[in-house]
């Protein structure tokens, strides 16, 4: 979802809103966003890595950071992983994401994996949720 803030839209407004509560960030998720900017360089225009460049470190001084000691193994994607098991260690509310892998993981899946307060939402669910 970050790296679609800088296109702006409701990714970008879900960014602004979370930061308005307690963002999580683990080493391995910091490690995967610090890397997405050299990935990033083949598909985005030169502006738009820039953009991406530039937010990043406001946005991560930004976020809480924490030691995941343990791993849920439950998407496809070992990256996704990463993503849950710092939602778990964090007993997180939401996790924001455009993945799709993600976005259409079983509730009940979730709840075996200790994750049954967690809503996995898209940035637009997220930004016009009830009480949002």
């Amino acid at each position: 979802m970050l790296v679609s803030a800088i296109f702006g839209g409701y990714p970008e407004k879900a960014v602004v809103r979370a930061l308005e509560e307690e963002v999580w960030v683990s080493d391995e998720v910091l490690s995967e966003l610090t890397g997405l900017g050299t990935r990033l360089g083949k598909k985005f225009s030169f502006e738009q890595k820039l953009r991406w460049d530039r937010s990043l470190l406001p946005l991560v001084s930004k976020m809480r950071r924490v030691k995941v000691h343990s791993r849920v193994v439950l998407s496809r994607d070992p990256k996704d992983d990463a993503y849950l098991s710092l939602a778990r260690t964090v007993n997180a509310d939401f996790l924001i994401t455009g993945d799709k892998d993600l976005l259409t993981i079983a509730r009940s899946k979730l709840k075996s994996a200790g994750l049954e307060g967690l809503s996995i939402l898209s940035p637009r669910e997220f930004v016009q949720r009830p009480g949002a």
